[in-house]
């Protein structure tokens, strides 16, 4: 997310959709689809939501966008967000601009802090690390890592009002503007690799499955778990 931008909506919870004059930091809106394979309008990846949650953390590689049909999109690990509305989270986030594909690092602490940019650079093809751990004494450390640039950034913040560690996820994304949830931006196929909750494989957590669809129609889609602690999400459409 780029500071000129402040205001991408990632995904602060699961429950009512917010309004503003521009993005935020906004509830990721309704759920739909059956207990097996959830959907939603700007969400797609795997939620743990049936505990309390301490850790949770994942590799993928920054995907090459096609952007000549514009969008943006985003992938995070965080903690909360699902059936609450607050979110601690990090990640990437790729915005098509005049063609081209800007990638950033970022974390947000919603509702304290929408989207704090990093300023390193970001490439396609880059190997990143993330993971968002409650510290137990208020605060929460968002450690993310370019591994072929070679940075990391491991911000400890204190949680807002609210946080109650309810849910851990791994989540493909698209901002929320007052207009709605902007295009998906054709990110191909981005996999997901050791992902842990807790320090223990994804599939120990029985995570539920969410897909991207709007108005009754799939755009991005969720791959089945593989070997306990990778899954892919693939884009069909921009909207």
């Amino acid at each position: 997310m780029h500071a000129s931008l402040i205001a991408l909506a990632l995904g602060a919870s699961l429950l009512a959709p917010a309004q503003a004059a521009g993005p935020v930091g906004a509830p990721a809106g309704h759920l739909g689809g059956t207990a097996a394979n959830r959907t939603n309008d700007h969400w797609s990846g795997y939620s743990a939501h049936s505990a309390s949650y301490s850790s949770v953390s994942a590799s993928w590689v920054e995907p090459n966008v096609d952007c000549r049909t514009g969008g943006e999109v985003v992938f995070w690990v965080g903690l909360d967000g699902d059936g609450n509305d607050n979110v601690e989270q990090t990640g990437t986030h790729v915005l098509c601009q005049n063609g081209r594909a800007i990638h950033t690092g970022w974390w947000e602490t919603y509702p304290c802090y929408n989207i704090i940019d990093y300023s390193h650079t970001v490439k396609a093809g880059d190997k990143i690390d993330a993971t968002v751990a409650d510290n137990g004494n208020g605060t929460y450390q968002l450690y993310l890592r370019d591994e072929t640039q070679g940075w990391t950034e491991q911000p400890n913040k204190r949680a807002c009002s609210g946080a109650g560690d309810v849910s851990a996820e791994v989540i493909t994304e698209t901002p929320i503007y007052s207009s709605g949830p902007s295009a998906l931006a054709n990110f191909g196929t981005v996999t997901y690799t050791n992902v842990t909750v807790d320090g223990q494989p994804l599939s120990s957590s029985s995570p539920q499955a969410i897909d991207m669809a709007r108005q009754g129609r799939t755009i991005d889609t969720t791959s089945a778990i593989s070997g306990g602690n990778r899954f892919s999400n693939t884009w069909l459409a921009t909207s």
